[in-house]
């Protein structure tokens, strides 16, 4: 009930009574791809304002973040939000495919190494 009153604008309990536990997961969803939008707009303006004065190098000073993606990955906070509520969600960032895939060989990995431990494999 407190995030129906804190966060999606009901102001009535029964209107939250009333509502299905589907429709309150996807109200949440939209709610928190709203937030990364909202904060997209404040790292975009920080990007503008970083843009001015963050540097790297000496004599001849560059850019710290050399696109806006570097310094703000939208497509990866998306994906964060999404993969929360769908089961099925195929990430569309490469952070998140890169991310997926070291997570399943790391798992393969360990997998391994107990396999190995209790002599099911021979190497």
């Amino acid at each position: 009930m407190l995030n129906c009153l804190a966060y999606l604008g009901f102001s009535s309990i029964r209107e939250i009574e009333a509502l299905g536990l589907a429709e309150y997961r996807l109200r949440m969803e939209a709610y928190q791809l709203q937030r990364v939008q909202a904060q997209e707009d404040l790292a975009l303006q920080a990007w503008f304002n970083q843009t001015v004065q963050a540097t790297t190098g000496g004599k001849k000073p560059k850019p710290k973040f050399k696109k806006f993606a570097d310094f703000f990955d939208t497509a990866y906070m998306v994906d964060q939000i999404r993969e929360q509520f769908e089961e099925d969600y195929e990430p569309v960032s490469n952070r998140s495919r890169h991310e997926s895939a070291a997570k399943l060989m790391a798992e393969r990995i360990e997998e391994f190494r107990k396999l190995k431990e209790r002599g099911e494999i021979n190497v």
